[in-house]
């Protein structure tokens, strides 16, 4: 599945059952296709769900005073979550409904292809790394897969609640600038998402984000 077919399929989707029943809007996600930053939360919450774009209200803010404190904007990052609905009442994704939109995941990885992906919070984390630690155990370690790094962290809601989340994912974000420029890692494995050089792939259409 491609890029524009995923964005479409999702817009439309109802395989993850309650979420999609409940929902406002699908947040898909947006930023650059050829960002080198992709970061990836958990599921939109009441704010995403009204705009239909992802990080919006206190977690959006904290996550660009983040962003700024790495020397980083928004405009240059793409967003997402694992799960492209709110799930009701502001639950946690169930697992069915993360693999019922992981193709979706896939499909961003893949069209995006960026050298770091930042997993915010426990879901992300184990998602996006196949490991079964804690985001809080695992935080700030960089895995090399597929070709990327992958940089597992706290959750913005949890840091929201948090000062001292906040100081560690502060530190963690310090940490991105130096990430960004190194080589990529040789390592292609887990998520299998194709590494694709840049003067291999194809131009991006426009009007797709």
């Amino acid at each position: 599945m491609d890029f524009a077919e995923a964005q479409k399929e999702a817009l439309d989707s109802r395989k993850c059952g309650p979420p999609c029943n409940s929902r406002t809007k699908v947040v898909f996600g947006e930023g650059p296709l050829n960002a080198e930053l992709f970061v990836v939360g958990e599921a939109p919450g009441f704010n995403e769900d009204k705009e239909g774009k992802p990080f919006r209200g206190a977690s959006g803010m904290l996550l660009d005073r983040l962003l700024a404190s790495a020397g980083l904007d928004r405009e240059g990052v793409y967003l997402t979550t694992l799960v492209k609905c709110r799930p009701p009442e502001g639950r946690s994704p169930k697992p069915a409904e993360i693999n019922a939109c992981r193709p979706y995941l896939l499909a961003q990885l893949a069209a995006v292809d960026p050298k770091v992906v930042v997993a915010l919070g426990d879901l992300a984390s184990r998602a996006l790394t196949g490991r079964k630690e804690s985001a809080a155990r695992i935080r700030g370690r960089v895995v090399p897969l597929d070709g990327r790094y992958v940089f597992p962290t706290l959750s913005l809601s949890r840091a929201l609640y948090t000062p001292a989340d906040r100081a560690l994912l502060v530190s963690d974000f310090s940490r991105l600038p130096e990430l960004l420029t190194a080589e990529r890692p040789t390592t292609y494995e887990t998520l299998n998402v194709s590494h694709v050089p840049a003067a291999e792939r194809e131009p991006l259409q426009p009007g797709l984000w």
